[in-house]
């Protein structure tokens, strides 16, 4: 009997977390990240990605690979230690939900023209529509802020053939300092 009062409780405050962030907040898992990522996953900090509209599987991914502490972070492994696999999916699954906001104010236009010309040549296959184009692979970077995207594609490209997808480590790794700088302001300019 407890067992299933359990299992009941536990299915009721999924719902009710759906709930949540089907109406529009955060959902009371995910709530604990605006403090970073801004409300509803909307990040106004110049290092610090917006979340919120992210694809679910992708976000699924991350927060999976930081709790495993396959991808490199400053507090994310420790903070997605603190979930389980479950709860991880639902936060994702509540940003998931979110309107994305384009937040990439300040770019520079002469380094963004600069920065389409590379998108073209060695990003574009993957990165769709100026970075427009999400699955469960390949992120959002359209409307990400300039300081997130140089500060990512600088630890890509010191992680060599370990960043994930390997494909990306070895274009980035081809790229210099100015390249990457511009390939963030273009990702920072579109909408």
């Amino acid at each position: 009997m407890p067992r299933i009062c359990f299992l009941a409780a536990l299915g009721l405050f999924s719902l009710v977390a759906d709930a949540a962030c089907a109406d529009g907040s955060s959902g009371v898992l995910a709530s604990a990240c605006n403090g970073c990522h801004g409300t509803n996953g909307a990040s106004t900090g110049s290092h610090l990605p917006t979340i919120g509209g992210l694809d679910k599987d992708y976000l699924s991914t991350v927060l999976a690979d930081y709790r495993a502490g396959a991808r490199p972070s400053t507090i994310m492994g420790r903070i997605a230690k603190g979930y389980d696999e479950e709860s991880l999916r639902a936060i994702a699954g509540c940003f998931a939900e979110q309107r994305w906001e384009s937040n990439g104010a300040g770019a520079d236009a002469k380094l963004a023209q600069r920065g389409k010309a590379i998108h073209a040549k060695q990003c574009e296959g993957c990165h769709e529509d100026g970075g427009r184009v999400q699955d469960e692979e390949n992120p959002r970077l359209a409307g990400q802020r300039s300081g997130y995207l140089q500060y990512m594609l600088e630890q890509c490209r010191m992680r060599g053939t370990e960043c994930q997808p390997k494909k990306m480590g070895e274009r980035v790794m081809r790229l210099d300092d100015s390249d990457l700088q511009a390939l963030a302001h273009f990702y920072a300019s579109q909408k």
